[in-house]
Order: C-alpha cells, then structure tokens, then sequence
C-alpha cells in the first residue's frame, strides 16, 4: 500500500555530470521489480528535452510515465507546471515513487522548497486548492558531480557564460543528501582526494558515493528518507556553534550572571565582534584531521562603512557580482538581436567581434581570480565558502546578503531587517520573543553574521579586517541621522 505522500528522490547537478545516465541506471536496476512503481519527471531548459526521448527509448519505462518539461526550468519559470503535474500523478494509486531529473542549471533548494508546507500568516484551513506538500514529499536529493570538472568549474569560468557556476555548483553540494561523485576514471587518486576535499568543506553530512559512469547501489538514493529541510537552513548550522548541553562550571557561570564559560573559552572578543570557533566535540568530518578543514562565525552589532567592507575585504579578495546589476544584464541580454533580419552579415560580425571579446574578457577575469586567491590563501587562508547577513550603514533598513564560491562573490539586499515588519510587533509577550530571538536593542536583528568554510584559516586576520571595516565608537554614537550626514544614505543620495 502506498504510503500517504509520493516520495520523491530529486536528481540534481551540472549538465553532463551524468544525471540522466544515473537515472537509466535506476530504471535498469528496477525495472522488473513490481514492487517498484515509478513515475519519472525530466525537465530541460532546452525546448528539446533530449533527456526524455532517450529515457522512454530505452523501454525500461512506458512513455506515459515520463514527464517532460522543457523550455524552462523547475525551480524557477516551470515550479507551477511542476506542482500541478506532481499533484495530478499522485492521484493516480499506481505509482508509488517519482524520480525528478532536474535541468543542469536548477537550484535543488528552490526545488525542494516547492513540497514544504504554507508559512504564510493565514488561516490555513481555508486553503481550496490542494499543495504540494500535502501529496508528496523529498525523500531524498541526489547531487550528480563531474569530478574531471568540479575544481575548474569551482574556481574557473573556463568558458563565456559560466561566470554564476560557482555559486551554482557550491549550492547544489550543499543542498543534498548524497554527493555522487561521477567519472572518476578521469581523474588521478590526487585530484579525487582533492574533489573529495572541497565537498567535505562544504557539505559535511552528506553521503559521498564514488562511481564510473553512474553505476552505484541504487538503495543508496532511494526511499532512504534523509532529506530534512531543516537541516539546510543556515541558522540550524550557526546554533551548532552556540549550543550546548551546559557542564557545571557552566551552569556556575550563568548562576552569577555570566555566560557559559566554555562558549567564552571559544569566543574571541575583540570589543567590536566576536569569532565563536566550533565545539571541540562537533561531529568531525572525514577530511579534518588530514586536512586541516576549519569553520567559525563572524558576529558584530555595528554596520560596516560599505566603501571599506569592498576595499578591504570583497574587492581584495573576490570578484565581485552584484545580484541586482547581475539581473538586469541579462534582461538586457535577452532583449537584444529582436530587430530585423536586413542586416545579417553586419549582426554576424559583430556577433563573432562580441564573442572574440567576451572571450578575452573571461580570460583577464580568470587571470583577476586566480591573483585574488593568492591573495587569499595568502592573508586569511584558504576560504572555500563565506556566506550570511550584513548590515551596511549606509542602507541602514535593508538587510543585506553577502555569498561566495571558489573565486566569486555576490552581494544581495533581499528584504528588509525583521524589526521593520508588522508582524514582529504584534501577539502575546511570549510569541513576540520567539520571532525576535535574534534582536539586540536598539537596532533589532540587524548585524553582521558570517560563516566562513575553509581550510588554515586565520580568524584572527579575517576579525582584525573585518573589523577594520565597522563603525567605530564615535561613529556609533552618532546614531542613524549622523550616519546618514556623514556617511551616506542610498534612499538620499542620488
């Protein structure tokens, strides 16, 4: 008997890594098993789902059983035509699971996101139409890696138009339950150790499955019900550095008013900010004894000086990709070489005058890269990760978003600070101090809270930098409007 909600095994990863040859290997594996009633969703970005056709040409799946969902992609322009053709297959009692390929250029977080129950501030009984997540759910994600290919596309933009890969790439490792790290035939023992590395770095918990040409246990991705959304939110990471089962000395402590003396043995407390370093008995990772891998949290209840915030520890270090700048050039992008077709010849030409430039341009970017982790490595270490808030005087109401990925990163302003919204103001005493568990009078949740991943890192130097670029006292002491007349303000400047 099926069980309530149609678990789902989502198959993620760059394009060519070798996702859909480890779906065939499924099917392979399965097929026969009447036990095993499976229903398969494959999207592709191109308006030809190649993938598709060569999963129904095989035969080990009747062709109604293959969804397509192409010119598009699932986590973004086709999430709706996905829920609805979810919801529509798990009304049929036949199938018991789904496997969805997702297209090489999906974010499985944005995915999974789509199965999670409403936390809208509503009345939820009043919901007419039927969720996602009422009638299926993610069992488990599945990130698919070219290991002859990761490091470059980690670190490089190897060719025009694979400048967001990093960020891509990095997200894709950590939103999963199983990395599967696929064409290792092509790599030698170093360069796999190395691979392995950087995925331990960045997705600790996750299962590393090694194979050739995606041959692996297909129990291993299925029906294995490790997915948790809970596990991937960057607060349950954060709270595993500041909680802890308090000792005696510690409850002693907090008896005379003090915090606990073990988090302060970790907490180094520059009078600005604070680097909290991991407990020592955090579950250890495979590489980090060999490898020295490291991780703390940057915290701060001041803004930066965004000029200094760039000049001495953005610009310094990464190439820098603002996410509304970024937007709005490929809307520009898209736009263009709509006019007539009277001109050929002359389009042509520029098109191959564009394409020389571009490809001269992507190399200085790479040559810029590869200084600037030398940079890196050299002053703070080698930084594999660093993502989280920051609070800018300058845009004072706006929380800002700060990621970064091999050699790149990208600022984001996505919403406002909690404290300017409603409904952290309204309810009962106890419901407001819920929702304001990250709030410091006067200024509420707004702060700097970053997690670095990496390897040797020197703390002390990123805290010295970093602190270099925060109000000082006197700057504090002016307050918001003082700020605004001696810093700046974006919503006043013009």
């Amino acid at each position: 008997m099926r069980e309530p909600k149609l678990p789902v095994t989502l198959l993620s990863g760059f394009l060519g890594a070798g996702k859909s040859t480890l779906l065939r290997h499924i099917l392979e594996k399965k097929h026969g098993d009447s036990a095993f009633k499976c229903a398969v969703l494959v999207n592709d970005v191109a308006e030809l789902n190649i993938d598709q056709k060569l999963i129904e040409s095989t035969g080990l799946i009747q062709s109604e059983e293959v969804l397509s969902m192409q010119n598009g992609c699932v986590c973004c322009s086709l999430s709706g035509d996905l829920i609805e053709q979810i919801i529509k297959l798990t009304r049929s009692t036949w199938f018991d699971y789904m496997i969805i390929e997702a297209s090489g250029v999906s974010e499985p977080a944005a995915i999974a996101a789509l199965f999670e129950d409403c936390h809208d501030d509503h009345d939820h009984s009043k919901h007419t139409t039927v969720a996602l997540g009422d009638v299926a759910r993610i069992d488990t994600i599945v990130t698919v890696i070219d290991s002859a290919e990761f490091l470059q596309n980690l670190y490089l933009m190897a060719n025009p138009g694979k400048e967001k890969y990093p960020k891509l790439l990095v997200e894709q490792v950590e939103y999963s339950n199983v990395v599967l790290l696929n064409k290792t035939d092509l790599v030698d023992e170093s360069q796999l150790m190395e691979v392995e590395e950087k995925i331990s770095l960045l997705n600790s918990s996750a299962k590393v499955l090694k194979s050739k040409n995606s041959i692996i246990d297909v129990v291993e991705v299925l029906n294995t019900g490790l997915f948790n959304a809970k596990d991937f939110d960057l607060s349950r990471f954060i709270e595993q550095f500041e909680v802890e089962a308090p000792k005696s000395c510690c409850k002693a402590a907090v008896g005379r008013g003090e915090s606990p003396c073990c988090k302060r043995a970790r907490t180094i407390d520059s009078g600005k900010s604070q680097v909290i370093l991991p407990m020592k008995k955090l579950k250890k990772t495979r590489h980090g004894e060999s490898y020295q891998i490291s991780s703390f949290i940057y915290k701060a209840r001041r803004p930066f000086i965004p000029s200094m915030f760039n000049n001495n520890f953005v610009e310094k270090f990464f190439l820098c990709i603002d996410e509304d700048e970024d937007e709005e050039e490929e809307e520009e992008e898209e736009g263009e070489g709509q006019g007539d077709d009277d001109n050929k010849e002359e389009e042509e030409k520029k098109s191959d005058e564009a394409k020389a430039e571009q490809t001269e341009a992507i190399k200085k970017l790479q040559e810029e890269g590869a200084a600037k982790k030398s940079t890196r490595i050299d002053q703070i270490g080698a930084l594999l990760r660093m993502k989280g808030y920051i609070w800018q005087a300058t845009s004072h109401d706006f929380m800002g978003f700060i990621s970064t990925a091999g050699n790149i990163a990208r600022l984001d302003t996505p919403s406002v600070w909690n404290v300017l919204e409603e409904k952290y103001w309204k309810g009962t005493d106890e419901e407001k101090a819920k929702l304001r568990k990250d709030w410091v009078t006067p200024y509420g949740d707004r702060r700097q809270e970053l997690v670095f991943i990496g390897q040797e890192l020197n703390h002390k130097a990123i805290q010295e930098i970093l602190d270099s670029c925060l109000l000082s006292d006197e700057e504090m002491a002016l307050g918001v409007d003082g700020w605004k007349a001696t810093i700046g303000d974006i919503m006043l400047d013009d």
